[in-house]
Protein backbone atom coordinates (compact mmCIF):
# COMPACT_ATOMS: atom_id res chain seq x y z
CA UNK A 1 0.00 0.00 0.00
CA UNK A 2 1.19 3.42 -0.69
CA UNK A 3 1.65 6.12 2.18
CA UNK A 4 -0.49 8.84 2.43
CA UNK A 5 0.90 12.09 0.40
CA UNK A 6 1.56 15.32 2.72
CA UNK A 7 -0.23 18.01 1.54
CA UNK A 8 1.71 21.24 0.29
CA UNK A 9 1.11 24.53 2.07
CA UNK A 10 -0.84 25.78 -1.05
CA UNK A 11 -2.44 23.11 -1.49
CA UNK A 12 -3.59 23.05 2.79
CA UNK A 13 -4.57 26.85 1.36
CA UNK A 14 -6.74 25.87 -1.73
CA UNK A 15 -8.47 23.40 0.51
CA UNK A 16 -9.07 25.32 3.09
CA UNK A 17 -10.78 28.25 0.60
CA UNK A 18 -12.97 25.23 -1.01
CA UNK A 19 -14.18 24.63 3.18
CA UNK A 20 -15.05 28.17 3.83
CA UNK A 21 -16.75 28.75 0.14
CA UNK A 22 -18.60 25.40 0.45
CA UNK A 23 -20.31 26.29 3.82
CA UNK A 24 -20.93 29.85 2.58
CA UNK A 25 -22.41 28.96 -0.34
CA UNK A 26 -24.44 26.59 1.60
CA UNK A 27 -25.18 28.44 3.86
CA UNK A 28 -26.56 31.14 1.62
CA UNK A 29 -28.75 28.60 -0.23
CA UNK A 30 -30.43 27.96 3.16
CA UNK A 31 -30.55 31.28 4.05
CA UNK A 32 -32.48 32.10 1.23
CA UNK A 33 -34.39 29.12 0.95
CA UNK A 34 -33.41 28.76 -2.49
CA UNK A 35 -31.34 30.93 -4.87
CA UNK A 36 -31.47 32.85 -8.29
CA UNK A 37 -29.85 32.29 -11.32
CA UNK A 38 -29.87 34.51 -14.87
CA UNK A 39 -29.90 33.24 -18.23
CA UNK A 40 -26.56 34.15 -19.88
CA UNK A 41 -27.57 36.06 -22.83
CA UNK A 42 -30.34 38.22 -20.72
CA UNK A 43 -33.60 37.53 -19.85
CA UNK A 44 -36.11 36.77 -16.58
CA UNK A 45 -33.59 35.40 -13.78
CA UNK A 46 -35.03 32.08 -12.79
CA UNK A 47 -35.92 31.26 -8.81
CA UNK A 48 -34.69 28.02 -7.71
CA UNK A 49 -37.20 27.07 -4.39
CA UNK A 50 -35.95 25.50 -1.22
CA UNK A 51 -36.78 21.48 -2.38
CA UNK A 52 -34.02 21.48 -5.36
CA UNK A 53 -32.23 24.18 -3.89
CA UNK A 54 -31.40 21.98 -0.99
CA UNK A 55 -30.05 19.61 -3.16
CA UNK A 56 -27.02 21.69 -4.11
CA UNK A 57 -26.69 22.98 -0.70
CA UNK A 58 -26.25 19.30 1.01
CA UNK A 59 -23.70 19.03 -2.00
CA UNK A 60 -21.88 22.06 -0.82
CA UNK A 61 -21.58 21.41 2.54
CA UNK A 62 -20.55 17.71 1.83
CA UNK A 63 -18.09 18.84 0.09
CA UNK A 64 -16.92 21.39 2.12
CA UNK A 65 -16.50 18.74 5.42
CA UNK A 66 -14.72 16.59 2.79
CA UNK A 67 -12.11 19.21 2.47
CA UNK A 68 -12.30 19.28 6.28
CA UNK A 69 -11.36 15.41 6.83
CA UNK A 70 -8.76 15.48 4.76
CA UNK A 71 -7.08 18.98 6.24
CA UNK A 72 -7.63 16.75 9.41
CA UNK A 73 -6.37 13.50 8.57
CA UNK A 74 -3.56 15.45 6.80
CA UNK A 75 -2.54 16.54 10.26
CA UNK A 76 -2.76 12.72 11.84
CA UNK A 77 -5.72 14.37 14.20
CA UNK A 78 -7.74 11.98 16.52
CA UNK A 79 -11.18 10.95 16.42
CA UNK A 80 -12.09 13.14 19.27
CA UNK A 81 -10.18 15.70 17.28
CA UNK A 82 -12.24 15.13 13.94
CA UNK A 83 -15.41 14.71 16.13
CA UNK A 84 -15.13 18.16 17.91
CA UNK A 85 -14.36 19.70 14.43
CA UNK A 86 -17.39 18.38 12.89
CA UNK A 87 -19.81 19.61 15.72
CA UNK A 88 -17.69 22.81 15.28
CA UNK A 89 -18.54 22.86 12.01
CA UNK A 90 -22.25 22.01 12.03
CA UNK A 91 -22.11 24.91 14.61
CA UNK A 92 -20.54 27.10 12.59
CA UNK A 93 -22.56 26.26 9.37
CA UNK A 94 -25.76 26.76 11.21
CA UNK A 95 -24.45 30.04 12.77
CA UNK A 96 -23.76 31.53 9.91
CA UNK A 97 -27.15 30.69 8.08
CA UNK A 98 -28.64 32.48 10.72
CA UNK A 99 -26.70 35.64 10.78
CA UNK A 100 -27.35 35.37 6.67
CA UNK A 101 -30.84 34.84 6.77
CA UNK A 102 -33.24 38.02 6.10
CA UNK A 103 -35.95 37.30 8.48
Amino acid sequence: MKSPVVLSAGAQAAVAALIMLGMVGGSLIAAYSGFGTSPRHGGPSTFVPAPQAYLLAATMYGMSAIGLLALLSNRKASRTVITLAAVAYAIAAAGLTAVLSPN
